[in-house]
């Protein structure tokens, strides 16, 4: 039997999918990733060209993830990183495979915003010109919840 098949193998590929496609109103994206409706209002004002449509893809949930784990871990420092974060959100759209992003880190800057895979490097370098935030806990929580 294939790791794909097999019930305690690989995940099944339709899992994959599900995810990737999946939609999300705004209420439902804030449960899963521990916002108030009142935090996504202020971020969403924040991010003027962003305007967060009336349902979220994947991706724009991922974002909004990093979104609420960076507000968590910097306060109102987290403000100081709202451009980055606000771009986020269209680095987060440009890639292909958003559910397949465990090896990859969010690299924030206060104006700047990537995916990469993650090196050793970039905790090493992370201080107070960007923030590093690893997806893999993140995605591991957002199948959890979605997948339980």
């Amino acid at each position: 039997m294939s790791p794909a098949a097999s019930p305690v193998g690989a995940e099944p590929p339709r899992r994959a999918a599900a995810a990737s496609i999946a939609r999300f109103t705004p209420g439902a994206a804030c449960e899963i990733v521990g916002l108030t409706p009142g935090e996504l209002e202020r971020w969403n004002r924040a991010c003027a060209a962003l305007r967060l449509a009336a349902s979220l893809t994947f991706a724009d949930l991922l974002a909004l993830a990093v979104v609420a784990a960076a507000s968590r871990r910097l306060g109102a420092g987290a403000g100081d990183f709202s451009l980055g974060l606000c771009r986020l959100f269209e680095a987060m759209a440009a890639q292909a495979d958003t559910d397949r992003l465990d090896e990859h880190v969010a690299l924030v800057g206060r104006d700047f915003a990537r995916v990469a895979r993650l090196r050793d490097d970039h905790i090493r370098c992370a201080g107070g010109a960007f923030i590093v935030v690893p997806l893999a806990p993140i995605l591991a929580d957002l199948r959890d919840q979605m997948f339980p």
